[in-house]
């Protein structure tokens, strides 16, 4: 995974006091209190499921480069594969031959 463990510390930490500053305005400080913990165990866990995203987007854009390096090295060269095209070229040549002869 992406970073460490201290990413899901610090975006719960921040999520926990931001939804106790905002949540104190109207409730009181044990409800308030209750709904931040509620919070920072939400964005505990979540921040797993944002730094797994992370990496495997990391992880799709290194692919591809490897991909093309498996596309770009050079055919094994095999003889009887090679004479089995110029068989077939003479012989779409003497079709065409003889289909021009008509």
């Amino acid at each position: 995974m992406a970073g460490n463990l201290l990413w899901n510390l610090a975006l719960a930490i921040a999520g926990f006091f931001l939804s106790l500053f905002l949540s104190l305005q109207n409730n009181s400080l044990d409800t308030s209190m209750i709904r931040a913990a509620l919070v920072f165990g939400c964005l505990y866990v979540l921040g797993y499921f944002f730094r797994w995203a992370f990496q495997f987007i990391k992880r799709e854009k290194a692919q591809p480069a490897a991909r093309n390096k498996e596309i770009n090295r050079p055919l094994p060269i095999n003889k009887d594969i090679v004479e089995d095209d110029q068989l077939s070229e003479q012989a779409t040549e003497a079709v065409r031959q003889l289909l021009k002869e008509d």
